[in-house]
């Protein structure tokens, strides 16, 4: 029998047959899905009271898919607030989520990467502050309490789930 959080996971580090070389089809969907995403975060934005964002990413693994992700979410509310003006942004809290199996280590030495990309991105706007913690468990089971989390995304993760429950 396998044992999901500890025997399954994608292989670690940036060396070959590693996950974070051989994840480009997921970059191009996570591009591809960028207007709906974006969407959905300007109408999370306008509801939220107080201003704090809390971002789910189920299944990230150890790629740069989660930073690319984490990077347009960024910019996304970074672009939104100066066109309304706006100078006091919310903050967001991102929840990584993947098996305990992850290469958590790679994926925290990676968020430089974000700073890097919405910094040049944005050329000194002001930029939301943003919060990064890992979740290293199985999305199988309850991760947060209830209406907790704002939005949830997946970009490849769900292919895993042998079925999916009524209430979504």
């Amino acid at each position: 029998m396998v044992n999901i959080e500890g025997d399954l996971h994608m292989t670690s580090g940036e060396g070959e047959g590693s996950y974070a070389k051989y994840s480009r089809r997921q970059t191009i969907v996570i591009d591809e899905t960028k207007p709906v995403i974006e969407k959905a975060i300007i109408e999370v934005y306008k509801a939220i009271l107080p201003k704090t964002m809390v971002i789910a990413d189920l299944g990230c693994s150890a790629g740069p898919n989660t930073m690319f992700f984490m990077s347009n979410v960024i910019n996304i509310i970074a672009d939104h607030c100066t066109k309304l003006d706006e100078h006091d942004p919310i903050e967001l809290q991102f929840f990584l989520n993947d098996l305990p199996g992850n290469d958590f280590n790679q994926l925290f030495r990676s968020l430089e990467k974000i700073k890097t990309s919405t910094t040049m991105y944005h050329k000194g706007d002001s930029l939301p502050s943003y919060y990064i913690s890992g979740l290293p468990k199985s999305y199988y089971s309850r991760l947060f309490p209830r209406q907790s989390v704002h939005l949830f995304h997946s970009s490849y993760c769900l292919h895993w789930r042998s079925q999916v429950r009524l209430l979504i």
